[in-house]
């Protein structure tokens, strides 16, 4: 009998292009360092709303500017499922 197939460990998220349009305005409009890319203020915002959500997961970045989510459950946390 065969297994099942495994799900993929690795998951992308699109970004639409009209958000990351938002973030370069806004850049500009505030004058932040011109070497300041989207993607990490995108990047950024997304692991903050990963990390400080009320279920069991937390987020980082990594050095390459992934995205790293992993289970860590705590009392206070709503389950997933």
């Amino acid at each position: 009998m065969n297994a099942p197939p495994r799900p993929p460990e690795t998951l992308t998220l699109e970004i639409d292009p009209s958000l990351l349009e938002h973030v370069r305005k806004r850049l500009a409009q505030r004058r932040v360092q011109p070497d300041t890319q989207p993607e990490e203020i995108v990047s950024a915002l997304v692991t903050t709303i990963l990390d400080n959500s009320g279920y069991p997961i937390h987020a980082s970045r990594t050095d390459t500017g992934q995205i790293r989510i992993r289970y860590r459950m705590r009392s206070f946390s709503e389950p997933i499922l």
